[in-house]
């Protein structure tokens, strides 16, 4: 036997090992998991899935699962349409998850629930849990704490909703005497009303992914944040709801994407027909 063979099988497998480390250390590093406490938005670096209620860098943010849109989280370095980055990622205390299909047809089955900050700042579900990173126990903040227990309406089929609401419907606002774009029932959709409200943009409208819970739950002041574009004058805008101020309309450029891929934003009422 040659003097050095006795050492070849060590000697291959501390090259292998080396060779692993190195390839772990070239190749991409894996999405980071979510968790119960506290959680960060991904980047679109970390993560650049898309599909309806998340993309590359944000997840929307209702107020029940598979819902309308009441704000967004962004993961760090999202670029909104005026030209500003997002300098860190937006942080949600996710304390339990609504576990049911809730009508998706896109494979969400958990609806992380509980304290979404940034700039939406309360309570709300988020649609699905993997654009959050897991950062540490505990929480960011006391609210939120007792969960959704608001029992809401029917879904088009006559059964029940699934899970229970942050949230009524009657916190949108539903005097069409005062606004024809309110809804009766809150929201407009295939069950409420046939489907969504059409109307059209009549100046340019420069839409937002937030103006607060407060404002998108009620009636309290509006702070819209993280402009996500313009829509020219002349172009059909489908609404799902009016705040209960009246000063914002939820509601999307029919046929069109705003940054970062997404559908929904808050238009100013003034700039629609």
């Amino acid at each position: 036997m040659h003097p050095h063979s006795a050492h070849r099988p060590a000697l291959i497998a501390a090259i292998a090992v080396a060779l692993a480390g190195l390839l772990m250390a070239l190749s991409p590093h894996p999405a980071e998991a979510w968790g119960y406490g506290v959680n960060r938005i991904q980047s679109a670096a970390e993560d650049s899935h898309a599909q309806t209620g998340m993309g590359p860098g944000w997840v929307l943010l209702s107020y029940k699962a598979n819902g309308p849109m009441v704000g967004y989280l962004f993961g760090q370095d999202f670029a909104f349409a005026d030209g500003s980055v997002k300098p860190g990622p937006d942080h949600m205390d996710i304390r339990d998850t609504g576990d049911a299909t809730a009508g998706n047809t896109e494979g969400i089955d958990r609806w992380p629930w509980g304290y979404a900050g940034g700039s939406f700042d309360g309570c709300a579900y988020a649609y699905g849990t993997s654009k959050f990173a897991f950062e540490h126990g505990g929480f960011t903040s006391g609210s939120c704490a007792g969960g959704p227990n608001v029992i809401g309406s029917s879904n088009a089929d006559g059964r029940p909703d699934q899970l229970n609401w942050w949230h009524s419907e009657n916190v949108f606002c539903t005097d069409t005497a005062a606004d024809a774009l309110c809804s009766p029932w809150g929201v407009w959709s295939e069950n409420k009303g046939g489907g969504l409200k059409v109307t059209s943009s009549i100046t340019s409208c420069t839409v937002y992914g937030n103006i607060g819970a407060a404002a998108a739950y009620g009636s309290g002041a509006a702070v819209p944040a993280h402009p996500l574009g313009t829509v020219p004058p002349g172009q059909q805008v489908d609404v799902r709801y009016v705040a209960k101020s009246r000063q914002w309309v939820m509601a999307k450029w029919n046929g069109q994407r705003l940054a970062g891929g997404i559908a929904w934003a808050f238009f100013p009422r003034n700039c629609l027909a």
